[in-house]
């Protein structure tokens, strides 16, 4: 293969450039031998106090979230059932006077009390159940019935006769009549 002049020119400029980068780049093995004789330097151990510290702080900080959570919550019912007075809330088992007064005890009204909470949270959930129900039905409702709009530029007025294959037990002529026109 010959070499014609402006590729001979080219490859004595491309030569020249590598002996220019050559001269001016360090030897590899001069480089070697000084980063082997070069003591290293050592790395500063971790500043023993400040470590401690914050491992103390982060301790603490678990320690805190922990018995805040650990600690028992006084209901709201039990500090009412305190200020209220000592004796028992009398209430009328009926309206006649022959009858006796019935007496309830405050353990019961505040078992009461809490049954007629649970009953209305209970209620409460499950209306919320059924409204997220509702809204899930609504969702896949309007995505199944979901079109898209260039849905109408793909249909035309030949799809049943495109989407159709012919029948064995039809003539010819009306085969042909699937096959373009030459």
């Amino acid at each position: 293969m010959e070499l014609v002049g402006e590729e001979k020119k080219i490859q004595a400029l491309f030569s020249e450039l590598r002996l220019a980068d050559e001269q001016a780049a360090p030897s590899f093995l001069g480089v070697w031998s000084r980063a082997q004789l070069r003591p290293r330097a050592r790395v500063s151990p971790l500043n023993f106090p400040l470590a401690a510290a914050a491992f103390a702080v982060f301790v603490a900080v678990i320690a805190l979230a922990l018995w805040s959570n650990s600690r028992p919550q006084t209901p709201q019912t039990g500090r009412q059932i305190a200020a209220a007075p000592s004796t028992p809330p009398v209430t009328p088992a009926s309206t006649t006077d022959d009858e006796p007064l019935k007496v309830l005890p405050t353990k019961e009204q505040a078992r009461v009390s809490r049954n007629a909470r649970a009953a209305r949270f209970a209620a409460r959930q499950k209306a919320e159940l059924l409204a997220a129900r509702r809204a899930e039905i609504r969702d896949a409702t309007a995505i199944s019935s979901w079109q898209s709009p260039t849905a109408t530029l793909l249909s035309s007025q030949n799809d049943a006769l495109l989407n159709s294959l012919p029948q064995l037990n039809e003539s010819v002529k009306e085969l042909k009549s699937f096959l373009p026109n030459k």
